[in-house]
């Protein structure tokens, strides 16, 4: 074949390449928002607004771009909102295992303490019917209504503890005092047993034995209360950043840190430690201001479980009431001639 024959053979292929690198730049120089719609399309489904291909964005306001962006105003606008959603998101998530720990320990706590009354109110009417059968039933009633008070005070209840014990003893006088110094004689007088139940104090019947109780209870059960009101108020503490609201700030700074660079197609980047730390910190000033006070919070509860502990132990306390109560009726059997002469004379 001739020079000028392989000239023209080979002109058709020079022209093939030709056009193929001018289809290429073509498709070069006619970007899309293809990959920007799709990933959009996945957070907002059916969300208008979409860039069908690059604009210079003069409409928007934070995911301000430097050269031609995939952003409109309604996409940012949208990527606003949903900065602040997963904000929210974030910080419930965050909080939920704390709150779910603090709330099981409460139950778990209210559940024991309840376990210790209802013992210690058994082992306090099994002593009544093992050494008082004669009045079991009526002194019975008494041990549940107390203990019923108990659980009462430490759930939050207005009693006086001092006057939970004073009524356990003043109802108590009337019907133990008569059957010591008459066994097996009938009930006295409505009027009389009043008239008992108002002396007893006076007399002081029953000893040392109700100011030791008044002591023992008083502070177990305070300490007991004081805890439980502290764990639920952890729980509240901890529910108040289910409800934080962001300021305009922080959702500026949160869509630039999340969102902007998602304008430029690039879906993967992510934001820099120091930038988003910075953005973090911004958006938790608030909540931030009340670090020390939560550190403190927690202090208080270590002492108070410390406190808890040995002799004012609630579970030692209550479980041994009804020895407390059984040495103040035998103080008063002991001393029951005295009573006898002071009441007769």
């Amino acid at each position: 074949m001739s020079d000028g024959g392989a000239a023209a053979a080979a002109a058709p292929a020079w022209r093939l390449c030709a056009l193929l690198a001018a289809a290429l730049l073509g498709a070069r120089a006619e970007p899309t928002c293809q990959r920007v719609r799709e990933a959009f399309g996945a957070l907002q489904p059916g969300a208008r607004g979409v860039l069908e291909s690059p604009g210079p964005g003069s409409d928007l306001q934070i995911c301000i771009p430097k050269a031609l962006t995939c952003c409109s105003r309604k996409m940012e606008e949208r990527y606003q909102g949903l900065a602040r959603s997963n904000m929210e998101q974030i910080l419930q998530t965050a909080s939920m295992d704390l709150k779910f720990l603090i709330m099981q320990n409460a139950a778990i706590f209210q559940e024991a303490f309840e376990m210790v009354v209802r013992h210690a109110r058994d082992h306090t009417s099994s002593m009544f019917r093992s050494y008082y059968r004669h009045v079991a039933a009526r002194t019975s009633k008494l041990a549940g209504e107390f203990f019923t008070d108990v659980s009462l005070y430490i759930l939050g209840s207005d009693i006086n503890v001092n006057d939970m014990v004073n009524e356990l003893f003043d109802s108590l006088f009337p019907l133990v005092y008569p059957h010591l110094i008459h066994p097996g004689a009938p009930d006295p007088p409505v009027e009389t047993l009043e008239c008992l139940r108002l002396a007893r104090r006076d007399l002081k019947a029953f000893g040392p034995f109700p100011k030791i109780m008044m002591t023992q209870v008083s502070k177990s059960l305070q300490v007991t209360r004081l805890f439980l009101q502290a764990l639920n108020l952890g729980i509240e503490v901890v529910n108040t950043t289910d409800h934080l609201r962001f300021s305009k700030e922080c959702g500026r700074a949160l869509l630039k840190m999340w969102y902007c660079p998602q304008c430029q197609e690039l879906l993967l980047a992510k934001p820099c430690a120091g930038f988003c730390g910075g953005v973090l910190q911004g958006c938790l000033a608030s909540v931030v201001q009340i670090d020390g006070h939560w550190r403190e919070y927690l202090r208080s509860l270590e002492g108070m479980v410390k406190g808890m502990k040995g002799t004012y132990d609630i579970e030692h306390v209550l479980l041994n009431l009804f020895s407390l109560v059984q040495d103040a009726i035998g103080y008063m059997q002991k001393n029951a001639g005295k009573l006898v002469t002071t009441m007769t004379a």
